[in-house]
């Protein structure tokens, strides 16, 4: 029986899913606080672009814990550093290092009242997408904004710039939504509720990192975002891994009934 656990564990297991926080399938729930940092590491929160003024949990919201995202007006342009003047640097959120063979991504997200009439760009889900030689290839993103056009859902196309994808049906502010990106072969499928949205995914093979984003302006803004229930599913394995892990289920599943017979 040594033997086969060994040999299961070797099989369905990668190096990468060492990460404590983010399991397949399994929602993270902010119900304990997040690690942040200012650079790279595992199963930390590290900045992207220019870190915001807040990004902490459990902080309770709406009946229940949440991640708490926070953009500063003393985080604006006018008040940066010189070497982080560029607009570029009103992206302000965390990155987390996902384990092998990420494909899909969800969270939650608040959309309150008063992000109908800013006339910017609030928050998103982002990602970044490899190749199969671990090269980025492209970035799967999900955002709300209501400039321009107005209200709305919007992803991005690499290749054209901003794709409007609407509001789902019954859409009601002040409650949350959940936003989906996944890879599917050559494109990178989106949806929120009802609404969905596709883009070719330039070769994509599978998401490396999770970042979540809000955003300044040149004067400054102050603002929450709350999110909850981050969620990651695996790109769909070769016929023959989910063979042999079907194989290690089945002979697992037999040993403990057989022993735990035994000990009846």
């Amino acid at each position: 029986m040594k033997k086969l656990l060994i040999c299961c564990l070797a099989l369905v297991l990668c190096p990468s899913q060492s990460h404590a926080v983010l399991t397949f399938g399994v929602p993270e729930t902010f119900d304990s606080a997040v690690t942040t940092g200012s650079t790279q590491a595992p199963d930390v929160w590290y900045t992207d672009r220019y870190a915001p003024a807040a990004f902490t949990s459990p902080v309770s919201f709406d009946g229940d814990n949440r991640l708490l995202h926070s953009i500063s007006a003393a985080d604006g342009v006018d008040n940066r550093p010189a070497s982080f003047s560029s607009a570029f640097y009103n992206t302000q959120g965390r990155k987390y290092d996902l384990p092998a063979g990420t494909g899909g991504l969800s969270i939650d997200l608040y959309i309150p009242s008063d992000w109908a009439t800013t006339g910017r760009r609030m928050a998103g889900l982002w990602g970044t997408g490899v190749d199969g030689s671990n090269t980025i290839a492209d970035y799967p993103i999900i955002e709300f904004a209501s400039d321009g056009s107005g209200p709305r859902f919007q992803v991005w196309d690499s290749g054209s710039g901003w794709s409007e994808i609407g509001l789902p049906s019954g859409f009601v502010y002040d409650a949350w939504y959940t936003l989906d990106a996944s890879l599917a072969g050559s494109t990178i499928n989106y949806s929120v509720g009802d609404i969905t949205g596709s883009v070719p995914s330039l070769g994509s093979v599978e998401i490396d990192n999770v970042i979540l984003q809000g955003h300044n302006t040149t004067d400054g803004v102050d603002y929450d975002i709350h999110w909850d229930n981050l969620t990651i599913t695996a790109v769909p394995e070769p016929s023959a891994f989910l063979f042999g892990g079907l194989v290690c289920s089945v002979l697992g599943a037999n040993y403990y009934r057989k022993n735990k017979q035994a000990k009846a």
